[in-house]
């Protein structure tokens, strides 16, 4: 069963932009006023919200498709799309979503042991009971999506699970069950992915423990052996329920997301159980889902990272269509690094889609307007909402680049354009009454007082040798010849003001591109308005330039 590496509706690929609303908005339909109008307020396309397994099935083989009929309904009259989060087995590293009739019977639904025997709220990975029940209940909802929406296409993909793990105080299932397993021989499936992925981290980890076959976990990969024998039960347990509703409805985008671990640099006590729910899919157990999965659409990281290098390093690691993991980031953070990254993932890592979380805190206290988080990120959204009919074309051709302010930066310089330019880009010089400004209606506004200035970032795609399109905020930019291979500095290089002036355009012209991605001038700067920089802010639309 091949895999998709874009959302589709109705046959296109579709950008998915949106709001997750917080866990507990869509157990009653008529409380989720704010959840719908804070999508609208940040500007996106797509509401992503729960499906519990307890509010779908309350009780054993009765399932509530109204509640999911009524959401999709709603999302409809809202003009949205909808993903729908599967909270069921797992939910952050526990079982909180899952049904009093599963809660209650813990012989035919057996819980994770600690190793002094204390049962932890979590089922165990290893045995079918729960496994079963829970596939039995995702193929009814997926089989109602299909019966009910899937000539409509409103709910565009499904969340399998949460952050599945084990995230109570233990890196394995010390039950019978997960003992048997720990005890027994590494399926040949991992061993074989090792040989044939020498330079991944889990065949490093078994290179170091002597490249042993037929052996058990601890034997295997030593101390990772306790935490990869959960990984693989995790990812067995998860992509059969996928495969599962794939059957059902093989067009639905179909993901797990991922609570990240502490990458490169460690995080708390570095501990799986603690830090992070043990068997979830982190950068270094991704190797184990790689080789485990056939039916997920991609991992999925949630990346609230807030420091630029732990943040690039998800998106890096997760960012991988070749490897059948394009980058979707379902829950990200409303403000800080993540605006500026959100444009390094669409136009380096080749992104499908992105999702702020808890969608109702980016609106202010009237529930109604966007608060300061909200209006950056509706600035994003706006600007790749410009750029969507052409955006998945400029990445596959790898024409599209972005420029990302980070702290303390002024301005970057982008080389390696096709007709030998180069781009200096400068950010946040809009203060209020700053001349050169842009036009007349930018100058009255200037810049919003702020604590911290949004950061300046912007997508450029080249159409040709001599034409590209911007979309952007806080951001100037002048295009250039590169200097003389004779090692001369031509004169113009001596003076910003004049390179500004001198940088010759045929044309400056602000626009859109309409539903086939032909660009449409709406309107044309020259004089004052062209000849200080191209200046991009998020509410001008597409800014083309064609050069001399």
């Amino acid at each position: 069963m091949s895999k998709m590496n874009r959302i589709m509706v109705k046959g296109k690929p579709f950008l998915s932009l949106g709001g997750q609303s917080h866990n507990s908005s869509s157990y009653v339909l008529d409380k989720m006023g704010p959840t719908w109008r804070s999508v609208h307020a940040i500007g996106g396309n797509t509401l992503a919200t729960p499906i519990p397994w307890d509010a779908f099935e309350p009780e054993e083989g009765v399932f509530n498709r109204k509640y999911v009929t009524d959401i999709i309904d709603e999302a409809r009259r809202q003009d949205l799309k909808l993903s729908f989060l599967w909270f069921a087995t797992w939910k952050n590293g526990t079982m909180q979503y899952c049904p009093a009739w599963v809660k209650r019977d813990t012989e035919r639904f057996p819980r994770c042991l600690q190793k002094d025997g204390t049962a932890i709220h979590q089922l165990s990975a290893h045995q079918r009971a729960s496994l079963e029940a829970d596939k039995k209940a995702f193929c009814e909802l997926i089989r109602l999506i299909r019966e009910y929406d899937g000539d409509e296409q409103t709910v565009i993909a499904v969340q399998i699970e949460n952050e599945a793990g084990i995230q109570g105080g233990t890196r394995r299932d010390f039950g019978p069950l997960g003992q048997a397993a720990f005890e027994s021989p590494v399926p040949e499936e991992l061993i074989r992915y090792c040989e044939e992925n020498p330079g991944s981290i889990l065949a490093g980890i078994w290179q170091e423990n002597g490249k042993k076959k037929g052996a058990a976990w601890a034997e295997t990969f030593g101390y990772y052996g306790a935490e990869a024998v959960t990984t693989y039960a995790i990812a067995r347990y998860i992509d059969e329920i996928c495969g599962a509703g794939k059957e059902i409805y093989p067009g639905l985008f179909m993901y797990l997301n991922v609570w990240l671990g502490g990458g490169v640099r460690g995080i708390g006590q570095n501990l799986a159980g603690i830090d992070w729910p043990s068997g979830c899919a982190t950068i270094h157990n991704l190797d184990i889902y790689r080789a485990v999965l056939k039916h997920i659409d991609t991992v999925a990281p949630d990346n609230y990272q807030s420091s630029l290098f732990r943040h690039r390093e998800v998106t890096d690691a997760y960012a991988h269509p070749e490897k059948g993991n394009p980058l979707y980031v379902p829950e990200s953070a409303s403000r800080g690094v993540n605006i500026g990254q959100m444009f390094y993932a669409f136009a380096e890592k080749k992104a499908i889609g992105y999702h702020i979380f808890g969608c109702e805190s980016c609106l202010n206290p009237d529930l109604e307007t966007p608060n300061a988080a909200g209006q950056e990120t509706l600035h994003n959204f706006t600007m790749l909402d410009n750029v969507k009919t052409i955006l998945f074309d400029y990445q596959d051709r790898g024409k599209v680049r972005s420029a990302v302010q980070e702290d303390g930066e002024g301005g970057v310089v982008l080389s390696g354009f096709d007709g030998g330019w180069q781009m200096r880009v400068l950010f946040n010089s809009f203060a209020a009454g700053d001349w050169p400004s842009s036009d007349y209606r930018h100058r009255l506004r200037g810049s919003a007082p702020q604590d911290k200035p949004e950061p300046g970032r912007m997508l450029v795609f080249q159409e040709s040798e001599k034409v590209f399109y911007f979309v952007g905020e806080n951001t100037r930019v002048t295009i250039e010849p590169l200097p003389p291979m004779d090692g001369s500095i031509p004169n113009l290089y001596a003076s910003a003001t004049l390179m500004h002036t001198n940088s010759e355009t045929v044309s400056v012209t602000e626009g859109h591109f309409d539903e086939t991605g032909r660009y449409v001038t709406d309107l044309v700067r020259s004089g004052d308005e062209s000849r200080h920089s191209v200046w991009l802010r998020w509410d001008v639309g597409v800014v083309r330039v064609e050069m001399v």
